[in-house]
């Protein structure tokens, strides 16, 4: 149970099997939660529930006034990690929840039992009422009544409940437990929600979408910054060459599909994205060179020719249902001809990705990477028309994407009840209940607009600027959406504005954002541009190219042996070798992806054969190399591989020897029988800490470290204990009481990191906090397991700091993740003692054996007697740093 440390909030919690429980107030007899426990899913092939789905594991805070929950899918999918405290200043349970890894979708919900109630029947007072408030997209639920089932009292005070975010909830829907309306069934079923917006008077449960920070990435948000600085004669500016560098070097090591597309809604290779990002290196190139940075710019071009190269191959199919070939939304793995079915969101179907389509692709002809009668581009025009394209009374508009299929076009928009969308009433805004009717987009006309000036056309482009502003408000500012149907009245006076009609005439703004600043700045785009026969924006550099010359210019063959892709690199560098074009300059950047430090470079040029070999520079973790080839006439080449590099150019601050064969930890403990546990996996050698310029490296290295269950450290459990004498907050519980053993007082920790193979990393500080970066490797060619932190958020280890370290065995299904006991070994289980030992301890509960094979002891000290439980609790020693 948690609650506040003063009188102000009058709210209790308590977690009862890894998910919040019953949540008191105003009285701590009064509850008004059942459960609130996660979801999650990827949005096509499987979808978990907490309770249902994930092993788990609890921790407090050092106050005991915090509780950390990290919660495993049983499936290995992902890690959860949710932090519940009390809000010391109102009446609210505040949890902070982290996913990994990132791109999954995760959905709370809530069943509520406000006021002690909520069945409905008379034995607990009655039923709850829920709706989702329109501001906050949060789910509101309330019970008015006066009577409680609580025993202690018969009276009860009006009591209302909501379930919201920081940000605005995404998506949210309220319904009844157990129905099809339970947000939890609808998730489980069709991997999506349905949303709705009102539950009266019943069993209310509420289920809502995180606006989760992680997996946003957009590359397009990436490459026009770049664009931005060179368009604004800023490519000779000093100050921003950094800036520009880590940008395009981003988009070496990421693209071309990476994080989501620019509606941010899925991701994939995207036409309009992957333009972004061949003018944004193309722009990057040209500052390159004003920098200086001669083999960067190389680099930069010959990875934007790649990409031109290939984007029609990644985004055009040719065996879709409309026409021979034409340009996709986007493609979900670089194949637009495979049958690869997503759900569209916002109330939409799921389609086959070969039926959705967009205009994404014209921002290839607008920045000039093709040219304005590209056989391709005319045809997706004519598909685009077909399917999206609807006449209003002040001139055409577009819907954001959808296929022929009707109500694909969109569900983001105020409620027009005849489309086949989930709504009413019609004019109901969109935010209310986050189900509706999509509607045109005013700035699709203006990108269609400069493509009718690219193909000579003033008329269109002219009718079409008359349009936008036709569909504008009154004072000229271009809205997110227009109203494509009849005209709708205004709903009477004193409505409830949750559902009411603000008044919308066909061809006239919707009651969406307005301005919206993109559609504005098209707007004024477009008329800087009538009279000309391009847009105004278009990146010459980038048409010079590309467009004007037909398309990339000549690829050269680029052929790599070497290093084969995830191959490991124990060094500071790794050996490149491969063949291109005799005398071709050969350029590798080498980006340290698990980091994110600086990418590094290195060039050579190729021999008279056409072969290379260059030492490109590596570090710690996942290192992407891209290659690029370059002759003298301008031919490009392009190639890219992963290695897994090791720690080099740092300080060893401790470095501590473990004897061989102790890993039976009080002596007597016995490997399991499988085959899968090979004799040293749970034997510690040595343990060091080094640090660089920017991290910190906690590295064990194990007698044996075969690969276990397919994972190069799926039998082990690492966790490691420190001490920062600066730090006040301090803990001596081990990461599960299950684990029998506890710290010593004076090596109380301030923070501790887990490292397993079937999960992300946990790294939290005795103040509850859960810093990010952690990066964890494990070498079998080194037998060892690296944990990289970065050091601004981990500190600078010296003198002073104490660090203790246990290695045992994982075990995805047990509650606290560490593989039990049994009085001798199974095949899944520790051995308190070999068949036939004698040892008095060979006679002790199993359920009370310290969870520790081996661990660090400092000098003079037994590990037999630190982890023999028979003469009291075990207390786990740290080794200080000398």
């Amino acid at each position: 149970m948690g609650t506040a440390a003063n009188r102000t909030s009058k709210v209790w919690y308590t977690v009862a099997g890894g998910v919040l429980s019953d949540v008191y107030e105003p009285t701590i007899d009064n509850t008004n939660v059942e459960t609130m426990q996660f979801i999650v899913t990827d949005g096509r092939t499987f979808t978990e529930i907490q309770a249902r789905d994930t092993t788990y594991q609890v921790a407090t805070g050092p106050s005991g006034m915090s509780c950390t929950v990290t919660s495993v899918s049983r499936a290995g999918r992902y890690r959860l990690t949710t932090t519940y405290v009390t809000d010391p200043d109102r009446d609210a349970v505040v949890v902070r929840a982290r996913i990994q890894p990132p791109g999954l979708r995760l959905y709370a919900r809530l069943d509520a039992s406000v006021n002690g109630n909520g069945g409905g029947a008379p034995a607990n007072g009655g039923a709850d009422d829920a709706v989702v408030d329109g501001p906050t997209g949060a789910p509101a639920l309330s019970d008015d009544g006066t009577e409680t089932s609580a025993a202690a009292r018969d009276y009860a005070v009006p009591t209302h409940l909501a379930l919201r975010a920081a940000r605005r909830l995404p998506e949210a829907s309220v319904g009844y437990a157990g129905t099809p309306g339970d947000g939890a069934a609808q998730l489980d079923t069709a991997r999506a929600l349905t949303p709705y917006a009102e539950a009266p008077d019943g069993n209310v449960v509420a289920t809502a979408r995180l606006p989760l920070d992680a997996g946003g990435d957009q590359l397009d948000e990436t490459a026009y910054p770049i664009l931005m600085a060179y368009q604004a004669g800023l490519a000779g500016d000093a100050g921003l060459w950094d800036d520009v560098r880590a940008a395009a070097d981003f988009l070496l090591a990421r693209g071309p599909a990476y994080g989501v597309e620019r509606w941010e809604e899925q991701s994939g290779h995207s036409p309009s994205t992957v333009a972004a990002q061949i003018a944004g290196l193309t722009a990057a190139g040209e500052i390159a060179d004003r920098q200086g940075d001669a083999v960067r710019a190389r680099l930069y071009r010959a990875t934007a020719d790649h990409f031109a190269r290939s984007v029609k191959r990644w985004t055009v199919t040719t065996t879709g249902l409309y026409a021979p070939r034409y340009f996709l939304r986007l493609s979900r793995a670089g194949d637009p001809d495979a049958a690869e079915p997503y759900n569209l969101g916002n109330g939409g179907p799921t389609e086959d990705q070969r039926r959705v389509v967009d205009a994404g692709f014209l921002e290839l002809t607008r920045l000039g990477v093709l040219p304005p009668g590209d056989p391709d581009v005319l045809a997706a025009l004519a598909l685009v028309d077909r399917a999206l394209r609807r006449d209003t009374a002040h001139g055409p508009g577009w819907y954001r994407y959808g296929s022929d299929t009707p109500g694909t076009e969109d569900g983001y928009g105020d409620c027009h009840e005849p489309d086949p969308t989930s709504c009413a009433p019609s004019g109901r805004p969109w935010p209310t209940g986050n189900t509706g009717s999509g509607h045109v987009w005013p700035v699709l006309a203006g990108e269609r607009a400069e493509h009718a000036l690219q193909r000579g056309d003033q008329a269109t482009a002219t009718a079409l600027l008359r349009a936008i502003r036709e569909q504008s408000s009154g004072t000229g500012l271009v809205p997110e959406q227009a109203w494509e149907n009849p005209d709708l009245a205004a709903s009477p006076y004193g409505s409830d504005p949750a559902t009411a009609s603000i008044g919308l005439r066909d061809g006239g703004p919707a009651g969406s954002a307005s301005p919206l600043t993109w559609a504005q700045a098209q707007a004024l785009r477009l008329i800087l541009s009538l009279g000309g026969t391009r847009p105004v924006e278009q990146p010459a550099v980038v048409r010079r190219r590309y467009a004007d010359r037909g398309g990339a210019p000549g690829a050269v063959p680029l052929t790599l042996t070497a290093p084969a892709d995830g191959s490991p690199a124990p060094g500071a560098s790794v050996t490149v070798e491969g063949v291109t074009a005799p005398g071709a300059r050969v350029d590798v950047a080498a980006a340290p992806a698990d980091t994110g430090a600086p990418a590094r470079v290195a060039s050579v040029r190729a021999g008279a054969d056409g072969s290379f070999t260059a030492a490109a520079p590596v570090s710690f973790g996942e290192v992407v190399l891209t290659v690029s080839a370059t002759t003298p006439d301008g031919r490009t080449g392009y190639a890219r591989r992963a290695v897994v590099g090791d720690i080099t150019g740092a300080t060893t601050v401790l470095d501590v020897a473990d004897p061989e064969g102790d890993d039976h930890g009080p002596g007597v403990f016995a490997y399991p029988t499988a085959a899968d546990f090979r004799d040293g996996a749970f034997d510690l050698r040595r343990f060091q800490v080094v640090t660089d310029d920017t991290t910190v490296y906690l590295r064990a290295e194990l007698r044996d470290l075969t690969p276990t269950f397919g994972n190069p450290m799926g039998a082990q459990l690492l966790d490691v204990y420190v001490q920062d004498p600066a730090v006040a907050v301090r803990s001596t519980e081990a990461a599960f009481p299950q684990r029998n053993h506890r710290l010593a007082t004076a090596d109380a920790w301030t923070q501790r990191i887990e490292a397993q193979g079937f999960a992300a990393p946990v790294w939290v500080t005795a103040a509850g906090a859960a810093p990010a970066g952690a990066a964890v490797r494990a070498s079998g060619a080194t037998r060892t397991i690296t944990v990289a932190l970065p050091r601004d958020a981990f500190g600078t280890p010296g003198p002073g700091w104490r660090f203790a370290v246990v290695l045992h065995g994982q075990d995805g299904y047990a509650a606290d993740q560490a593989r039990g006991f049994a009085a001798t070994p199974q095949p899944y289980l520790f051995g308190v003692c070999a068949e036939g030992g004698t040892q008095p301890l060979c006679a002790a509960d199993p359920a009370t054996m310290p969870k520790a094979m081996d661990v660090l002891v400092p000098a003079g000290s037994s590990q037999e007697d630190v982890l023999n439980p028979l003469p009291g609790p075990v207390t786990v020693p740290a080794v200080p740093v000398p």
